[in-house]
């Protein structure tokens, strides 16, 4: 027995030896993906403007035309360096729980038609609605980073965060019902990337992080009549309402729709061939604001190591004249699944346009550039 509790006094005294991390040093919240400039803990946080805040109303804010988004943690885009003031309606909230979220309160803000974008990535996003991210000040250093890590805004986001819970508690698990009050929300430009978020912009920008939030503002004027003016926008009517060049609206199932059976199939011959697309729309002179939506999946068979095919993005006068390229896709971009495409047509107030795609492939192995379920929605 002696010798029994002798070698439990060495085994308890050795494993009392090993050291362990401070609290401080345990992993942090879930917070990934761009993180430092989420929460104003980047290098560059400094250069974010905080004198002049811009105020915007949420149908311009939602506008703002998307960057190509930056693949590491600290380049900031111009936008993600302005201080936005922007009042609309907070409709509810949720804390991002789990075992890998980041703990933020993730707040669904709307306008006055209380329109919102659907959680899901197969859904289109409401020009309604955007995020805003009320960061919990424990969770700045993120999942990966070092726990002495703090943000530029530590005391904004601990104040708001304490103002928060006491306006709302008990704030229960899932989604909280906020009645639509009216609010003020002033904080940092963010754009992020889609993954079905509640709430999510057009153009996939948030308020992140918020650093402060006037409850009971006066609210935002009502928006205008709202129009889908885009006909056969998923295309299970065939052809009808569209112009295209042979073979492009198709119900083959070689190239899945996004929805449905029918899309448009632009190239996917692998020889040099062009194909074209277009439908023509009248943007109305009293809009406050246009956009264009459509889902886009591209697959490739070329190397990838350049540009071999491209997809154009054009709009046309109503004579078939070239007015301007929005985007320039191409083989490069090939990967899996659907992807949301905005573009503003705002500047194009009062004129009928022709929203127009045009494909060319080389002499070479195919690109298959397959468009799906579009939408201009004019405010």
């Amino acid at each position: 027995m002696g010798m029994k509790r002798q070698r439990f006094a060495v085994l308890f005294l050795a494993f009392a030896s090993i050291p362990r991390l401070p609290l401080a040093a345990q992993p942090q919240c879930g917070g990934v993906e761009r993180w430092p400039v989420k929460v104003g803990s980047d290098s560059r946080a400094n250069q974010i403007n905080l004198t002049s805040p811009v105020p915007i109303s949420l149908h311009n804010l939602v506008n703002l035309p998307r960057p190509q988004l930056p693949n590491d943690d600290d380049t900031r885009l111009d936008q993600e360096k302005t201080v936005y003031v922007v009042q609309g309606r907070l409709l509810k909230f949720k804390l991002e729980a789990g075992r890998t979220g980041d703990l933020d309160y993730h707040l669904v803000i709307t306008d006055d038609t209380r329109q919102f974008s659907p959680g899901g990535t197969n859904t289109l996003p409401s020009p309604h609605s955007f995020v805003a991210e009320i960061v919990k000040p424990d969770c700045v250093p993120g999942r990966t980073g070092n726990p002495a890590t703090v943000s530029r805004f530590q005391s904004e986001i601990a104040s708001l965060r304490t103002r928060f819970d006491q306006r709302f508690s008990p704030i229960h698990g899932g989604w909280n019902d906020a009645g639509g009050i009216p609010v003020s929300i002033t904080g940092v430009g963010f754009f992020d990337r889609h993954h079905g978020q509640t709430g999510r912009a057009v153009n996939g920008i948030e308020i992140h992080p918020v650093l402060d939030i006037s409850f009971d503002a006066v609210p935002p004027p009502p928006p205008g009549p709202v129009t889908a003016i885009i006909r056969n926008a998923d295309f299970e009517d065939g052809p009808m309402h569209w112009v295209a060049s042979s073979g492009v609206l198709s119900n083959d199932s070689t190239e899945p729709a996004r929805n449905g059976n029918w899309k448009a199939w632009l190239g996917g011959y692998g020889e040099t061939h062009t194909d074209t697309l277009h439908q023509q729309i009248t943007i109305p002179a009293t809009a406050t604001a246009a956009t264009l939506m459509f889902y886009l999946h591209i697959s490739s068979e070329e190397q990838n190591s350049q540009v071999f095919d491209t997809l154009r993005v054009q709009i046309r006068s109503a004579a078939g004249q070239h007015r301007k390229t929005l985007a320039t896709f191409s083989n490069l971009q090939a990967g899996s699944g659907f992807h949301l495409n905005t573009f503003s047509l705002t500047p194009y107030r009062g004129e009928t346009i022709r929203i127009h795609f045009v494909a060319q492939e080389d002499n070479g192995s195919p690109t298959s550039f397959v468009l799906d379920d579009f939408g201009v929605v004019i405010e």
